[in-house]
C-alpha cells in the first residue's frame, strides 16, 4: 500500500519534488538505514503531496467552522492553523526516517548479543559463511538482525556477490555501529584466515557484558521510576482528593458538583493517562532482547 501511495504521489507532484531534491539528500542514507524501501524522489513527493493535502483539507474544514462562528477573524485563524498543520506534516515526514533509523539501531543492539552467540554456534559446526547468514535470516526471533542477515544472504545468492562485498554493503547501510563492527570483524577474520568461531565467541561475550550492564542500569532507573509513580499516583491522588474536599467546605463560590466533576475527571482520565505514559516510558527505556 505504501508503494502504491508513493507511486501516486510521484505521478502527481514528482516534477515539483525533483526541483528541490538536492535539499533533501540527507534523507537518502536515512531511508536506506531505516529500511524504508522507496526512493528519495518518491518520499519527497509523498512529503509534498501529503502536506499540501493536509493544508487544503484543514483550510476547508476549519475555515468553514470558524468563519460561521467567528466571521472574518475566524477565517484568519483557520488560515494560521492550516499553515501550522501543513508545516507539522512536512516536519513529521522529514524527521520520520531518522526516528526509524534510531529505532532500528536500538533493536539491533538489543538482539545482537544473542544473534552473535547463534552465529558462533553455527561457525563451530563448520557451516560456510553464506549459509551462516542464510540460517540467521530464517530466525525471526532476532528481529532486525535477521533482516540485516537476509540482505547479506540476498546479495550473495541473488546478486552473485562474494561474502566480503556483501558484508561491506551491509556495514554501509546498517544503522547500528555494533553490527557494523561485527561484519567488519567477520570480514577481517575471513580475509586473514583467522578463527571465525573464536572471534564470534569473544564478540558475543563482549556484547553480552554490555547487555548485562544496560539491564542493571535499567533496574536502578526502574526503582526510581516506581517511587515517582507511587508518589504521583497514590500520594498525589490522596492529597488532591483531600484538598478538593477542604476547598469545597470552606468556599461557597465553588459548587460541590463542580468539584465532584473535577475529581471524576482526575480519577477516571488523569490517572489512566499518567499510567499509560509511565508504561510507554518504561517500555522505551527497557533493554529489549529475544521476545
Amino acid at each position: 500500500m505504501l508503494e502504491d501511495y508513493s507511486d501516486f504521489c510521484y505521478e502527481a507532484v514528482g516534477s515539483i519534488a525533483l526541483k528541490y531534491i538536492d535539499n533533501f539528500e540527507g534523507l537518502r542514507r536515512q531511508l536506506s538505514k531505516a529500511n524504508i524501501e522507496i526512493t528519495l524522489p518518491e518520499y519527497v513527493s509523498m512529503m509534498f503531496f501529503t502536506s499540501a493535502a493536509v493544508a487544503v483539507g484543514s483550510l476547508l474544514f476549519f475555515g468553514l467552522i470558524f468563519t460561521l462562528s467567528m466571521g472574518l477573524p475566524g477565517l484568519v485563524f483557520a488560515f494560521v492553523l492550516t499553515m501550522i498543520l501543513g508545516s507539522f506534516s512536512a516536519a513529521a515526514f522529514y524527521l520520520y526516517p531518522g526516528i526509524m533509523m534510531k529505532s532500528r539501531a536500538s533493536k539491533i543492539r538489543d538482539t545482537l548479543p544473542f544473534a552473535t552467540m547463534y552465529l558462533s554456534t553455527l561457525a563451530g559446526t563448520g557451516t560456510s559463511l553464506p549459509e551462516i547468514f542464510k540460517n540467521l535470516a530464517e530466525v525471526d526471533e532476532y528481529g532486525e538482525v535477521s533482516k540485516e542477515a537476509e540482505k547479506i544472504s540476498r546479495d550473495i545468492e541473488t546478486f552473485g556477490m562474494d561474502a566480503g562485498e556483501a558484508m561491506e554493503r551491509a556495514a554501509n547501510r546498517t544503522p547500528s555501529e555494533d553490527f557494523k563492527e561485527l561484519v567488519w570483524g567477520i570480514n577481517h577474520v575471513i580475509t586473514t584466515g583467522g578463527s571465525l568461531k573464536q572471534f564470534l565467541q569473544q564478540r558475543s561475550e563482549r556484547l553480552m557484558e554490555d547487555y548485562r550492564r544496560r539491564v542493571e542500569e535499567f533496574s536502578e532507573q526502574l526503582s526510581l521510576l516506581v517511587e515517582m509513580y507511587i508518589t504521583v499516583i497514590i500520594v498525589g491522588s490522596i492529597i488532591f482528593t483531600s484538598m478538593t474536599a477542604v476547598i469545597s467546605s470552606f468556599s461557597s463560590s465553588i459548587s460541590p458538583s463542580l468539584l465532584v466533576n473535577i475529581q471524576v475527571v482526575a480519577v477516571f482520565f488523569g490517572i489512566p493517562m499518567i499510567s499509560a505514559m509511565f508504561i510507554i516510558l518504561v517500555d522505551g527505556m527497557s533493554p529489549g532482547g529475544i521476545r
